[in-house]
């Protein structure tokens, strides 16, 4: 008769061994969420840091385009050689001038124009010739508002 052979326990079975096993995979998991959220918050402030200078250079692009948009609509009131106050306001609408200055050869409008948090002012010059020609340029800051003469 042969006896029977008895083998030895392993040691990763049993409680002791399952609870070896789980804390070795909740061990993992903790390990990778928590290199996950490191890589997330550094692309995050990444995406932030770059994203400063893109939206300055945005909103400076968008004054100019409004500036511009401006410009073309003081243009067109200007047809007939005249900028008159209402053609001034109608063009400006809801914006306010920061001043109107008219003297015998030329009206001039200064103008705060801003998108996004950021603006500039501009100057738009209507010759008195009878043309329709209106010159308009940045200025480097915007004077003080004063009274519409």
């Amino acid at each position: 008769m042969t006896s029977p052979t008895r083998q030895a326990p392993r040691r990763d079975s049993g409680p002791a061994g399952f609870l070896v096993r789980s804390a070795g995979c909740v061990g993992a998991a903790v390990l990778v969420g928590v290199l996950v959220a490191a890589g997330v918050l550094v692309w995050f402030f990444q995406a932030v840091r770059d994203s400063g200078p893109d939206r300055e250079q945005d909103a400076r692009a968008a004054v100019t385009a409004a500036a511009e948009r401006l410009g073309a609509r003081f243009q067109e009131a200007d047809a007939d050689g005249v900028l008159t106050d209402r053609e001034i306001t109608d063009v400006l609408r809801p914006r306010s001038p920061r001043s109107v200055a008219r003297s015998a050869t030329e009206t001039t409008v200064v103008v705060q124009v801003a998108v996004s948090g950021w603006a500039r002012c501009y100057t738009y010059s209507a010759p008195r010739t009878g043309v329709g020609t209106v010159i308009s340029r940045p200025l480097d800051s915007c004077p003080s508002a004063s009274p519409v003469r």
